[in-house]
């Protein structure tokens, strides 16, 4: 499938949020799932990642929605990381670091070792998930509030062993 129509599909099934499973193969099609997550989230969205990878958190219009979802007031973004190597200069934290509904946190290295995964989810039923961390092979679906609540226990459960990141240090 042209990226293109990819990124029609995943609007369209955002839209209709009716549950339906989409395969992302690519850290293109991984930003466009993104996007939509942040385009559908009325409240928070949740990301568990490795390091924020720029060629998904970075891509513009990732940032732009993620921008757009932070500007209203009762919104939150809450991002555990595996590895804190990000800096000041990647767009998605040059964008969101002064934003106080922009959470960072750091999960402990020695639980993060033995997570397989990664995921995020938008709300109470829009998820994406990496069964293998090291990919960007990953399903998603717009419209499943049943994984997409396990995932949130699962992310509450994490940041009980996380360590809040002082956004201060990504501020010029």
């Amino acid at each position: 499938m042209e990226i293109k129509d990819y990124r029609e599909h995943i609007k369209r099934i955002a839209r209709e949020r009716k549950g339906e499973t989409v395969y992302n193969g690519s850290a293109d099609h991984a930003a466009i799932i993104m996007e939509n997550l942040f385009a559908s989230a009325q409240q928070c969205v949740r990301i568990f990642t490795g390091d924020l990878n720029a060629k998904v958190y970075g891509a513009a219009p990732v940032v732009q929605r993620a921008r757009q979802f932070l500007g209203h007031s009762d919104h939150v973004l809450q991002v555990i990381v595996e590895d804190l190597t990000v800096s000041s200069s990647h767009p998605l934290i040059e964008e969101l670091a002064e934003e106080d509904g922009f959470e960072m946190y750091q999960l402990d290295q020695d639980l993060s070792k033995h997570i397989p995964y990664h995921f995020s989810t938008a709300d109470a039923d829009c998820f994406r998930f990496e069964r293998e961390k090291n990919s960007h092979s990953a399903i998603a679906a717009f419209g499943d509030s049943e994984t997409t609540e396990h995932l949130n226990d699962v992310f509450s459960e994490m940041l009980k062993l996380c360590t809040k990141v002082d956004k201060a240090q990504f501020l010029n």
